[in-house]
């Protein structure tokens, strides 16, 4: 081929195109059906070549990207029809993370907002869901109805055996915990039969079609009757077809009873903390499970009491409302929060509207009566990460020569929280500021309540800062001993 020149195909009508201009020479014409086909030297210069080759290569890559894009789709709806037929196939088999933002004031909103970004980013290092299970093959094995129960569980391992007479009875006590709070659970009475207990158990909603309990899988429609083991938790794992697919959600039950002459209600009881949250305890509240032991008294401090229990569990409880003054802050009961105006899903978020806020401090690995995070935050002892939010928490806690027990997490102040910095570094323990209490931090506090929940981080509110001396204040550092220790 000549320099400077280019191979070019044309096709089409060539008629009264067979003079080319005097830089063209076309050659070997042949004609097809009307249509001409000519293999034509075109004169251009070195700059153009250039140019056309680039244009030949840049339409090569975008035809490459073109195809990929296209093989990404085609995958993409071969993936989506696998999954939808794995759904189909039942349910419990499926991960997914839920999301309930709490939505209130538009500071509220705002932080929700964020917050709800962070947790995104967390669930896609962290494999688990917190209220949907995996995987509950292991705890069942036989499908049966509820009038078939007794007989399965009879020859079933699961033990519901009990020392009362064959009867019916009512729960003394009945308490749960587990989902996402929006669905409401009762247990209608107790059963015995040949020696073994059973429990009548109904959802609010008719959307759950099965439950798992004691090694069987039981079918209905939101009532069911389960293997129960009385005074003591029972998992019980519900299938719920409200969601866009079925999914499996874990519940902790307790069921329990003292004598055959229960007379519970068969509604949500109090798992044994006192139900008066206007002040502080004069005598150490019943914990179901637990046994009291003693009261550390503080001297001069007013804004806190602690209760000690066997199994090394303590119960501290502290004042959020000053009733002697009756100065309301935003954590009075009738205070109108963030946490109050937005979702109710969490029920944590109510123990931060009372006068007074229990929390029980419990060591790893400790089972409690499920449901009492309804009535006190749990903190799990010894703290190990902790975002120290207030100045007089962190004063306490270098005077107590406590800060080498736990790694500090800096994730910015006691009014602006760094959620992602908490997720991150897997926070256990944030120590808040007394100040977020005042009444100019209202929505500021119930954006924090909100987070604190939904990341599942306790929040301890230090209100040292506020006792009436600095021997009062010095002894708040109790309270951090048993934290820490």
């Amino acid at each position: 081929m000549p320099p400077g020149r280019i191979n070019t195909f044309y096709r089409g009508d060539v008629s009264g195109r067979t003079d080319a201009s005097a830089r063209t020479k076309a050659s070997g014409w042949t004609k097809t059906s009307g249509r001409t086909k000519a293999f034509v030297w075109t004169d251009v210069s070195a700059r153009t070549e250039k140019k056309l080759h680039y244009n030949i290569i840049k339409r090569k890559i975008i035809r490459k990207k073109l195809m990929n894009l296209k093989r990404k789709k085609y995958l993409s709806i071969l993936m989506a029809l696998t999954v939808s037929a794995s759904m189909l196939a039942g349910c419990g088999n499926h991960t997914s993370a839920v999301n309930e933002a709490a939505s209130g004031s538009s500071a509220a909103a705002e932080g929700t907002s964020s917050l709800s970004e962070s947790l995104s980013e967390k669930s896609r290092s962290d494999s688990s869901a917190e209220d949907v299970l995996t995987d509950s093959g292991a705890l069942s094995s036989i499908s049966v109805d509820s009038s078939s129960v007794e007989q399965a569980a009879e020859e079933n391992s699961f033990d519901n055996r009990t020392d009362l007479a064959d009867g019916d009875y009512k729960p003394d006590e009945f308490s749960w915990s587990g989902g996402s709070g929006r669905v409401e659970i009762s247990c209608n009475g107790l059963t015995v039969k040949n020696g073994r207990s059973y429990a009548d158990i109904q959802f609010s909603s008719t959307h759950y079609i099965y439950v798992r309990a004691g090694g069987l899988k039981i079918n209905g429609s939101g009532s069911f009757r389960i293997p129960a083991s009385l005074n003591q938790n029972n998992t019980v794992i519900g299938c719920t077809t409200a969601m866009s697919t079925p999914h499996e959600i874990t519940y902790t039950m307790y069921f329990g009873i003292k004598d055959a002459g229960g007379t519970g209600t068969g509604q949500e009881s109090s798992s044994g903390l006192s139900a008066q949250y206007d002040s502080l305890d004069e005598t150490a509240p019943q914990i179901s499970g637990l046994e009291y032991k003693s009261e550390i008294s503080p001297e001069h401090a007013g804004l806190f009491r602690i209760f000690r229990y066997d199994h090394d569990v303590d119960l501290v409880e502290v004042v959020l409302r000053d009733t002697a003054s009756g100065e309301k802050t935003a954590g009075s009961a009738s205070g109108s929060t963030a946490a109050s105006s937005g979702s109710t899903a969490e029920s944590g978020s109510n123990l931060y509207e009372n006068n007074v806020i229990k929390y029980l401090i419990v060591p790893k690995d400790t089972e409690l009566v499920a449901g009492i995070e309804k009535e006190a935050v749990v903190i799990t002892k010894p703290a190990e990460k902790v975002f120290v939010a207030s100045d007089s928490a962190e004063k306490l806690l270098q005077d107590g020569q406590l800060t080498s027990a736990f790694e500090q997490t800096e994730a910015g102040s006691y009014d602006d929280w760094d959620l992602k910095t908490l997720l991150k570094s897997d926070t256990d323990l944030i120590i808040e500021d007394g100040r977020i209490l005042s009444a100019d931090q209202k929505e500021t506090f119930g954006k924090n309540v909100n987070s604190s929940i939904q990341m599942n981080i306790p929040m301890f509110i230090d209100r040292s800062e506020d006792e009436s001396s600095e021997e009062a204040k010095a002894e708040w550092g109790q309270i951090y001993r048993l934290i820490f220790s």
